[in-house]
């Protein structure tokens, strides 16, 4: 044997084995563009990254920034959406700049949009939703629903998406009233290969889905805004429409009475239900809590939450409405619409406020295109925060 051989052959028992496990640790603190590119480097690579256990660990590792999408409806009803980011490591950020690395297709509309586990889900009007996922780029539209007596011209149509923790699975529901009936359908499909849109059993209270007002999944359970079709037993205007994703169950929870609903809005407090009541917030610096204390039950408690003197100036001239919650549990409030006299102004605010703490900040965005206030009109937005995780999941392994 020759000298290079044998040099060869200790260089190669030199070489040190990575255990897999500390190999699986290093990539799940990876940014998701990268693993897409290191699922070529071996089969297994490949093999590890797509699979189900490394998937739910990199969900686990939440993401340096905070992400939020803005589109603008005054430019018509597909607008195209930008995506905004905090300094890294901001857990309380002061400000969200306009991200150009980052982007979404005309065609994943931002209306009434949900993000659950690194998925974007929405839908326009009566329009089938589409589910994208802002990590891989994959962009998928589920079927239509085979329904005798739907018609867009004639039915309000709501979609939800929401995620079952027991059995790890996505589902989407469809609640259609069908005017020409008199009656609602409720439909689900579940995020899987072959799957397609089944009926479900109905609620014991016929209702109209409120379609301009987004669901909300909290513990595995999606909560949305209906008005019962009036019948002689039902003199109450508004119910939470409940569905329980594991057992497809639907539920429905009558309204507090003194609650304001167009004012009010459908928040998460403390791994519970909320409705977040503005009526007073312009006028007296007030909000009303309602908490659905016990489910089974229907048992709401309320509470008054009065806004700090040095925090009035914040809600003053503006009329804001809820946006949703943060994954730290924190209300995002934004204007309900901008009116930007000078064409001059690129640039508002948006306001987090934490209900336990009640504390309220102020958040600058910034970097928004011009165009958007170069005439003088009012600029409807709207909003959606990405919570911290990322996923991974090939949506062509999940339909």
């Amino acid at each position: 044997m020759d000298l290079s051989s044998k040099q060869k052959k200790r260089s190669q028992s030199r070489e040190i084995q990575i255990p897999m496990d500390v190999v699986t640790e290093v990539l799940t603190r990876l940014p998701a563009k990268s693993l897409m590119r290191f699922k070529c480097v071996s089969k297994l690579w490949a093999s590890l990254i797509r699979s189900q256990y490394f998937t739910s660990r990199f969900q686990m590792v939440s993401s340096q920034r905070l992400y939020m999408s803005l589109s603008n409806h005054s430019e018509g009803p597909n607008p195209n959406p930008i995506i905004l980011s905090s300094a890294p490591h901001a857990t309380t950020p002061s400000s969200f700049v306009v991200n150009h690395n980052l982007t979404i297709p005309r065609r994943i509309c931002n209306y009434n949009p949900q993000y659950i586990r690194g998925f974007m889900c929405s839908s326009y009007n009566s329009s089938i939703p589409r589910i994208y996922n802002p990590a891989t780029r994959q962009l998928v539209t589920l079927p239509d629903i085979s329904s005798t007596y739907w018609s867009p011209e004639c039915n309000d149509t709501l979609y939800c998406f929401g995620h079952d923790p027991v059995h790890d699975q996505y589902k989407v529901i469809c609640s259609r009233f069908l005017t020409t009936r008199r009656k609602t359908e409720q439909w689900v499909l579940v995020l899987k290969r072959g799957a397609s849109w089944k009926k479900a059993s109905p609620a014991l209270v016929d209702f109209c889905p409120v379609y301009y007002r987004p669901g909300l999944t909290i513990n595995g359970v999606i909560y949305y805004l209906g008005m019962p079709y009036y019948t002689a037993h039902v003199t109450y205007s508004y119910v939470v429409v409940s569905f329980d994703i594991g057992s497809e169950e639907f539920k429905t929870i009558q309204v507090p009475g003194k609650c304001i609903v167009e004012n009010a809005f459908l928040v998460e407090y403390g791994r519970k239900l909320a409705f977040l009541d503005l009526t007073s917030l312009h006028a007296k610096g007030t909000m009303d809590l309602w908490v659905l204390e016990d489910a089974e039950n229907k048992e709401w408690s309320s509470k008054a939450l009065v806004l700090q003197p040095s925090q009035l100036h914040l809600v003053n001239n503006i009329d804001f409405t809820v946006n949703g919650t943060t994954q730290s549990g924190k209300v995002v409030l934004i204007p309900r619409d901008l009116k930007i006299p000078s064409g001059l102004i690129f640039s508002f605010y948006i306001l987090c406020y934490d209900l336990q703490r009640n504390d309220m900040r102020k958040i600058d965005i910034q970097g928004i295109p011009e165009h958007w206030f170069s005439k003088k009109t009012r600029v409807s937005i709207e909003m959606m925060f990405m919570d911290q995780s990322e996923s991974i999941v090939d949506l062509g392994d999940l339909y």
